[in-house]
């Protein structure tokens, strides 16, 4: 204890003494007053709420002024702490805490980094301006310095602060004196006492510790990691049948002109195990049989602890399935003197849990009951694990949410749980007006709504607007996903296209159509819908060079179309747009003419699939393909607008052979692009976000073509490309795709050399 005058000093005495004596606490002064001195900007305020100390307390000493001035010292805002006691009050005493404060930073320099920029030493540091600096924080600061130089190769990098004189508002600028030294590499890892895995194996297993070699030659080597990297050496040789594998001793060193490391690691292999019998007990409610397949270790294979511990996990899992969350399984190993290990799986069911409630946050505008039918977990029901991803997969194909989080919260005294599941809304209505300009349509401008979640109830309204030199388009449509509180789709559209096709006429399509669809409970992911068109079709404005007796052609004939059209769709993505896994399996007919009226009599079939398969890193593969055909009923003609022309891109359709005009592939009749009666469409696409869920990059090699006969269908007929491109998720406009591909079989298309042609994409995304 500090004190500045005879009077503190006494008081301090007689209290010191005083607190032995008994009933000291009874009889100890009371504080009346609590004064604070030495602070020029922290607020006094602060001091006296932090101290400990209030005002009507008694005082005990000497625990009170020590307890102090730990609570001081723990706002990191003083260098110096003292309590004195000032009896001269008319009662109790007064408590004087006597403060001297931290300086303040001031502009916070570097010295001696070329390796490293200032920017990113500030940013590691994290110092703000005006803060206090303590000596602590100081020394912090040079530690973390020293370590970012190590984790850039820089072991030896050395750094020494210095403070300058305080400027006029009393802020001290700092300054790092910095000595890097030079690179260090590592430039050998040897292995001693590893009789059966060669060093070359042994260095693979060390993830983020690399010795110069290899293709890059970057050698890596941070303390941390390390010590990460020889457990891996242990793990790798446990999973191999080495039970009892250790490290005797590693060590480091340097060649004498510190530019370069070396490290030895030394192993005792020890003997190789195998499995011996598998053995497990008190499972009631799952089947020997059911645990039986989820070993996945067996008697007489090599001991693997990597098996092993999947096999726990996996027989974890299935209880965790069924509600049993907090069932145990402990493996017990047994090994004998011929390094045989019997393996037994102790198992603790308990008792099974059920969900309480479930809450949903973060919707601030989908309603709860759009969220709520697509979980497949409810409150009242035994937890399933697998419920929990299936509703989470669910809510997350609905497109309207940026992340969907689960948060499983156990209530107490109970086998009881509540779901929170945490929602967090993304844009997802689109609005457009504009224009533009391609080679295919010329100038077009677009007026076009979206809004996939319609008052937050999950209903899609949408309307469209084309028009220019080459096309206008009019669509108008709704779909309602929940009929009747139901899994029943209901949806309507309206329609109006005109389109020239290759300068060479105009069709004109308008009507209508109709369907309803339901989910189906088996198989999984799947759902089946029947719809109704009614179209009517007119060909116009052909221009001088197509021969008459082209015009006249049934297939160019104006017509009305009256069809049913069915549609089964398996849909397995982890993601509605940009997926990593899954499939999308799609057939769909449609039967025109007959009962259903109309002048034009035809049955078509298309069958499309998309596979999406992870790669390396973030890379995703797709892999997409689409079958179709259509054929008259009697030998009668097909339209021109229900035959296929494949190239380009269709936002309708959904169909890509990018490199190509736009309906450039197949028959041509009379120098016109008359449409196949079959196609055959291949398209390869490799994805990486760049931004994820904003911004992705692309290549691609589509193929395809289409044949006047189907028996003339030929995947050794196919029309090909290469390109590259990119897709971003914009704010209100929505999707936006930008590819730049080659046509490599052009000259086989309009007689012309391959070039880059440029596709826009604004819209949908083509599964």
């Amino acid at each position: 204890m500090f004190v500045s005058n005879s009077k503190f000093l006494f008081a301090a005495v007689l209290l010191i003494s005083f607190s032995g004596a008994p009933h000291a606490q009874q009889e100890a002064p009371v504080i009346s007053e609590i004064r604070v001195t030495g602070n020029e900007i922290t607020e006094t305020s602060l001091v006296k709420f932090s101290c400990g100390l209030t005002i009507g307390q008694r005082l005990i000493m000497p625990d009170d002024p020590a307890r102090t001035i730990r609570n001081l010292y723990r706002l990191n805002f003083f260098s110096d702490v003292q309590v004195l006691i000032d009896p001269d009050v008319e009662e109790g005493v007064a408590i004087v805490i006597a403060v001297k404060e931290h300086p303040k930073l001031g502009q916070v320099k570097f010295e001696g980094n070329k390796a490293i920029k200032s920017g990113k030493l500030k940013k590691t540091l994290g110092l703000i301006p005006n803060q206090w600096i303590s000596p602590q924080e100081v020394k912090r600061s040079e530690t973390k310095i020293a370590d970012l130089y190590r984790e850039e190769g820089y072991l030896l990098a050395e750094s020494i602060s210095e403070r300058g004189d305080a400027d006029e508002e009393g802020r001290v600028p700092l300054t790092f004196k910095i000595k890097e030294g030079k690179k260090v590499k590592l430039r050998r890892i040897r292995f001693f006492g590893n009789e059966t895995i060669s060093g070359k194996k042994l260095r693979k297993q060390m993830k983020e510790t690399k010795q110069v070699g290899g293709i890059f030659g970057r050698s890596r080597y941070n303390e941390d990691t390390f010590i990460e990297d020889k457990q891996n050496l242990l793990t790798f040789y446990q999973t191999n049948g080495f039970r009892d594998a250790e490290i005797l001793s590693d060590s480091l060193y340097y060649d004498e002109a510190k530019e370069n490391i070396f490290i030895d690691i030394t192993i005792k292999e020890g003997p190789l195990y195998t499995f011996g019998k598998v053995t497990w007990e008190g499972n009631q409610k799952i089947k020997d049989g059911g645990i039986d397949k989820l070993i996945v270790i067996s008697d007489g294979s090599v001991y693997s602890r990597e098996r092993l511990n999947k096999s726990q996990e996996q027989i974890s899992n299935l209880y965790s399935d069924i509600g049993y969350i907090t069932a145990s399984v402990d493996p017990r190993e047994t090994p004998d003197a011929d390094y045989v290990v019997a393996v037994h799986f102790n198992i603790l069911e308990n008792k099974p849990w059920k969900v309480r409630q479930v809450r949903i946050e973060g919707n601030t505008k989908t309603k709860d009951r759009v969220i709520r039918r697509e979980l497949w977990i409810q409150p009242g029901q035994t937890f399933r694990r697998s419920g929990i991803e299936r509703s989470m997969r669910n809510v997350q194909q609905l497109n309207f949410f940026g992340s969907v989080e689960p948060e499983l919260r156990p209530v107490q005294e109970s086998e009881e749980l509540d779901l929170i599941l945490k929602v967090e809304e993304k844009s997802t209505g689109t609005a457009s007006v504009g224009a533009g300009f391609s080679e295919q349509d010329g100038l077009v401008g677009t007026i076009g709504l979206q809004i996939p979640n319609f008052l937050g109830n999950g209903q899609q309204l949408n309307f469209q607007w084309e028009f220019g030199t080459q096309r206008e388009t009019f669509r108008v449509g709704f779909t309602e996903p929940w009929f009747l509180n139901t899994p029943t789709s209901v949806s309507g559209q309206l329609f109006r296209d005109t389109q020239r096709i290759s300068s060479d006429f105009d069709q004109r399509r308008q009507g209508a159509l109709a369907s309803i669809g339901r989910r189906l409970p088996w198989p999984d992911f799947s759902r089946a819908s029947v719809g109704y068109r009614i179209e009517q079709v007119k060909f116009l404005n052909f221009s001088d060079d197509v021969e008459d007796e082209t015009r006249q052609d049934a297939t160019f004939a104006n017509n009305i179309t009256s069809s049913v059209n069915f549609n089964y769709t398996r849909d397995s993505r982890d993601l509605p747009v940009f997926a990593n896994s899954g499939s999308v399996i799609s057939y769909t007919p449609n039967f025109a003419g007959g009962p259903f009226g109309g002048n034009t009599n035809f049955h078509k079939h298309d069958l499309v699939s998309s596979f999406y398969f992870p790669l390396f890193w973030k890379f995703a593969l797709n892999l997409k393909t689409h079958l179709g055909f259509v054929a008259g009923y009697g030998g009668t003609v097909v339209p021109f607008n229900e035959k296929y022309t494949p190239g380009g891109i269709s936002i309708f359709d959904g169909t890509m052979v990018r490199g190509y005009p736009e309906q450039s592939l197949g028959p041509v009749t009379g120098g016109v692009i008359s449409g196949g009666s079959s196609q055959m469409l291949v398209n390869f696409q490799i994805t990486v976000p760049i931004v994820k869920q904003q911004f992705y990059a692309l290549a691609f090699a589509d193929a395809g073509n289409s044949w006047e006969n189907i028996s003339e269908t030929s995947m050794f007929d196919l029309r090909r490309s290469l390109g590259f491109g990119f897709r971003i998720m914009a704010p209100v406009v929505g999707i936006m795709g930008f590819d730049f591909a080659w046509g490599i079989d052009r000259r086989r298309v309009d007689n012309l050399k391959p070039q880059m042609m440029t596709h826009f994409q604004f819209g949908p995304q083509f599964f």
